[in-house]
């Protein structure tokens, strides 16, 4: 079974799963090759659920031409969310005609708004979204309210920053920041996704052989530069096997085999993947991938969203109240309804608030 990673949880609750733990103690492949944060990734509750065949991460794309004509260094990386909204401003200020930033946002745009846009700055402070420790969510904190914030400043209706909201609320943003305006010079900044220039190949659906020369990619800083200094996430997919399975074993061979070093190098390369092996990010092909240095480089110090079953309406939540204060709400009544919302999804004993 092919299982988005950010699933197997509520999979697992539901059943429909099989732990794998036992056949992966015979095949030392696993644990010495596969980073240690794509084996956390399909875990729940100590236990292991799948084997990622590839994954993403996420960091900033700028337009080198753009910056240059706004007087801004073209091997820009940002230390802090200050560095960031500051050259957002100055290419407001000096290129008109493009769209300064773009952070994904709002109900429409569902999960990317949380992951690439949300969750890229609140990973970035010193407060989480789930505490470990206690087992609750962390449904309102200084670092919450602070994400809210820098939303609030890239869609201020005074001094917009990032897309209209015919762009930002709907839910082809991605289509449209990754077919038009960035292969159309109209976009500065875009905190997304590694697998952009899946579109951009011979054959992709927008195909721009210059992307490589026009594009630049920073890593994405912590609120203030405080360590580890960057920020990514990754998701992806896992192959897992059927608790109801009567081949078992059978199946497990076959996940091996297809995960192989030669096999998954294969895979990665052809699905623009990075890979979850370490030895795969070696193989001559992959490394001949552009930016794959970059983008696997991240993997090691990547983080996920929490794997329990209460996170995809919390994540709606989460784009609900970033929605708000595009519309004009305060960060502090949107932090304070989104606190609410969990509540009454996970259970009064299952929520904390920070100072």
């Amino acid at each position: 079974m092919r299982e988005d990673s950010f699933l197997i949880s509520s999979d697992v609750t539901a059943g429909y799963l099989a732990p794998l733990d036992d056949y992966i103690n015979s095949w030392p492949d696993y644990k010495q090759q596969w980073f240690p944060s794509m084996q956390k990734i399909t875990t729940f509750n100590n236990k292991n659920y799948g084997i990622m065949d590839g994954t993403d991460v996420r960091g900033i794309w700028y337009n080198k031409d753009i910056f240059q004509k706004a007087g801004l260094p073209t091997d820009w990386q940002p230390k802090t969310w200050a560095d960031i909204l500051t050259a957002a401003r100055t290419i407001k200020a000096k290129v008109p005609g493009v769209v300064p930033i773009n952070l994904y946002s709002g109900i429409p745009m569902d999960e990317a708004s949380t992951m690439q846009g949300f969750e890229m700055l609140l990973y970035g402070t010193k407060d989480p979204l789930y505490n470990y420790d206690t087992n609750k969510w962390i449904a309102s904190s200084k670092g919450f309210q602070d994400a809210l914030d820098f939303v609030k400043q890239v869609y201020s209706s005074s001094s917009l920053l990032g897309p209209t909201n015919d762009i930002a609320l709907n839910t082809q943003a991605a289509n449209t920041v990754g077919q038009q305006l960035l292969p159309q010079g109209k976009l500065a900044i875009d905190i997304d996704g590694s697998w952009l220039p899946g579109s951009w190949q011979k054959g992709g659906a927008a195909e721009w052989p210059a992307w490589q020369k026009t594009l630049g990619v920073a890593k994405m800083p912590t609120q203030n530069g405080e360590d580890p200094q960057y920020v990514t996430l990754s998701g992806g997919w896992a192959y897992s096997i059927s608790a109801n399975s009567k081949h078992k074993s059978d199946a497990f061979n076959i996940i091996k085999t297809a995960f192989n070093k030669d096999n998954l190098a294969f895979y990665d390369v052809k699905a623009s993947q990075i890979t979850p092996r370490k030895d795969v990010a070696e193989v001559a092909d992959y490394k001949n991938l552009p930016l794959s240095d970059f983008f696997t480089g991240l993997v090691a110090v990547t983080q996920f969203r929490p794997g329990f079953p209460a996170y995809p309406k919390i994540s709606v939540e989460i784009d609900r109240a970033m929605q708000n204060v595009m519309q004009g709400q305060s960060s502090s009544d949107a932090m304070n309804a989104f606190y609410n919302a969990v509540k009454s999804i996970a259970g009064d004993d299952k929520v904390e608030k920070r100072g």
